[in-house]
């Protein structure tokens, strides 16, 4: 189940946020931050069919995941995403573009 250890540590690294910040505030950016991850994760596995099969594929993209850069900009940019205050389309705008901005295959097709 490695989708779910993901999400568990997504959820893990929320609980030190800062007191002061409301109860909505910090499940929305549980949500967006976890949303964001899952997509990244699941667009790299994408890549990665060629190479793995089944449940490794997600394992490794998991794994890669976790181990990037992108891991910390992704907490960061989820915390920022929310401290800013959008809804509704514009969120939905915001979320993607940080997607996009913050690909993992962007890795594997700069290696070709």
């Amino acid at each position: 189940m490695p989708i779910f250890r993901l999400i568990i540590l997504t959820f893990l690294s929320c609980r030190g946020q800062a007191v002061k910040s409301s109860l909505f505030t910090s499940t929305a950016n549980r949500m967006i931050q976890t949303g964001i991850a899952t997509i990244i994760v699941l667009e790299y596995s994408a890549f990665l069919l060629n190479k793995l099969e089944g449940s490794e594929l997600v394992e490794s993209a998991v794994d890669y995941y976790l181990n990037s850069p992108t891991a910390v900009a992704v907490e960061k940019g989820a915390k920022e995403i929310c401290r800013q205050g959008y809804h509704g389309e514009e969120l939905g705008k915001k979320v993607l573009e940080f997607i996009l901005e913050n690909r993992l295959s962007k890795d594997l097709t700069e290696k070709k």
